[in-house]
């Protein structure tokens, strides 16, 4: 398969200009270029043709209300619906699966003040082999699950979780949101990939304080929707 040409170093860019790649002019060109819609910085020595474009979840009143309610006690909180993959899978999921995440130690109370104010169907999770086996019938479950550190926000004040974070999550816990690795999690990656702008410095350095960034980007390497040399560049 042949990835497609979206895909420059900055140099050959820079080249282009005229310009050298170390000097000052030659970063303000970068950004100028960037700010113009033109290329999209991707990692240390590379760019994505094109206007940046990012995946951004969009929060419900339920979600909203989760994140209200868990900031009275976890400093960090990142809420979303799994539905709102739907977009990027063949099959969509119909159920409003909600996840709630907080820091390792504020995971208890979170769960036990959901309860507190009435919600239903909210499962504090003890493991991500667990989670699957305790979905309920409701539209509306709510998992309460840890939150990795400095795991990357698409809006840090919102909850709301990148793009990177979602791709290196689905490829370590596929099951747990209903996509393994199946053709469902690649087509989802492959479509991630070539539509939205994916930041591989951030996604390098989430899948690696999870401990599977070999294996992701191999796997992203075999999809074949980004030259392996960008995964590659430190």
């Amino acid at each position: 398969m042949e990835i497609s040409p979206t895909y420059k170093k900055r140099v050959e860019i820079l080249r282009e200009f005229g310009e050298e790649p170390t000097s000052a002019n030659g970063r303000w060109r970068i950004s100028d270029l960037r700010s113009r819609g033109i290329v999209t910085p991707v990692s240390r020595t590379w760019c994505r043709i094109g206007q940046e474009r990012r995946f951004v979840i969009q929060q419900g009143d339920r979600e909203k209300e989760l994140v209200r309610i868990a900031r009275r006690i976890a400093e960090n909180v990142c809420a979303w619906s799994i539905r709102e993959l739907n977009p990027l899978v063949v099959h969509q999921r119909t159920r409003r699966l909600i996840f709630v995440e907080v820091e390792k130690g504020a995971m208890k109370r979170v769960f036990e003040e959901f309860l507190d104010q009435r919600f239903r169907n909210v499962y504090l999770e003890t493991d991500t082999k667990w989670v699957m086996s305790h979905v309920g019938g409701s539209d509306y479950d709510v998992f309460v699950r840890q939150l990795v550190t400095r795991a990357p926000l698409e809006d840090v004040k919102k909850g709301i979780p990148s793009l990177e974070k979602i791709i290196v999550d689905l490829f370590e816990d596929g099951f747990v949101y209903g996509v393994s690795r199946s053709p469902d999690l690649a087509h989802l990656i492959r479509n991630a990939f070539s539509t939205y702008s994916i930041d591989v410095r951030t996604l390098r350095t989430y899948a690696r304080r999870r401990g599977n960034y070999d294996h992701l980007s191999k796997f992203i390497e075999w999809l074949a929707v980004v030259p392996p040399e960008v995964l590659r560049d430190p």
